[in-house]
């Protein structure tokens, strides 16, 4: 495996590290913001937009803080590579110059609140290039992502992320593409799988399958995988039969609110923030089943109530 320039301080802590939950499903329910593509990117080229999203993450921030613990914050980006441009109603360069913002805001965050006992990572976010709940089918070749991830990851690069994050996964070519290029910029690289509720990738892979084929594809490069976007109690059911030399792969964990399926989700009009209790019972599960687990946090319909009852559970354990 090829050296990786920065040590990250989750892989070194005895104790969990928080991350995020559903910003972006609390602008679009609970703040009546409307993201285009699902994108809060555009949102930083305003003041408005750029302080409403450093208030969420500062209230991420504040539970950290009030736990001692570190946390993962991921930047906007997670449509912002060039292939979102025109999508975004963007230039290349105006989406590029988006991300380096987007860096900058959490740069400029850290400076101000992060303390010995509350370390703060940022993550440059990287998102699929085809929707991953529209098929199954690898319809974005590995050239087509690299060539697409190269751009956006130099900028994060040069504006100093500590780890490069590839979410919500379905497509084999676009988790080989993002980890290739992090390792080009010699950064460390988080891969996180959506699953469905059977909890298998879309079109039947298992965890087992994609996390060994990305790995024998990149020489194990990456730093650890993830699962987001999937309720705990799906998640578990990923987990059941995984092996443990796999299941020690496993870094992350970000579960949604919601048990439904995708497609229902989707086609949701309202917020489904699901039962707190039981999403927080269901993840406090997971903790168990996974030795190398380094982050936690929430993913869609989840909020500060999710993150500050999960806090609240794995610290007093």
């Amino acid at each position: 495996m090829a050296s990786q320039s920065k040590t990250l301080p989750q892989l070194a802590s005895s104790k969990l590290f928080l991350t995020e939950v559903g910003l972006e499903t609390t602008l679009v329910y609970k703040r009546d913001i409307h993201l285009p593509c699902f994108s809060a990117l555009p949102l930083l080229s305003t003041e408005e937009g750029t302080e409403t999203l450093l208030s969420l993450y500062k209230e991420y921030v504040d539970i950290a803080l009030a736990n001692s613990a570190g946390i993962v914050l991921e930047t906007r980006t997670w449509r912002g590579s060039p292939a979102w441009a025109p999508q975004l109603d963007l230039s290349v360069p105006e989406i590029l110059d988006l991300n380096r913002k987007a860096v900058k805001i959490l740069q400029d965050l850290r400076k101000n609140v992060q303390t010995p006992s509350t370390p703060i990572v940022i993550s440059g976010t990287l998102g699929t290039l085809q929707d991953a709940y529209v098929d199954s089918t690898e319809t974005v070749s590995f050239s087509q992502a690299q060539e697409n991830y190269r751009a956006q990851v130099q900028v994060l690069a040069e504006e100093g992320v500590d780890m490069i994050s590839i979410m919500t996964v379905t497509n084999l070519n676009e988790a080989t593409a993002a980890v290739s290029v992090a390792r080009e910029f010699n950064l460390p690289v988080h891969v996180s799988f959506s699953i469905e509720t059977d909890g298998r990738l879309r079109g039947g892979r298992t965890l087992d399958e994609v996390i060994r084929e990305v790995d024998h594809l990149t020489e194990n490069y990456t730093t650890y995988f993830g699962v987001n976007c999937a309720h705990p109690r799906h998640i578990m059911t990923a987990l059941r039969d995984l092996p443990q030399d796999v299941r020690s792969r496993i870094g992350s964990i970000r579960g949604n609110a919601s048990l439904k399926c995708h497609d229902e989700l989707d086609n949701s009009l309202v917020l489904d923030r699901g039962d707190v209790s039981l999403w927080n019972r269901e993840f406090d599960g997971l903790l168990g089943m996974l030795p190398e687990l380094k982050v936690v946090g929430g993913c869609c319909g989840t909020d500060e109530e999710h993150l500050d009852t999960l806090a609240k559970t794995v610290y007093s354990s």
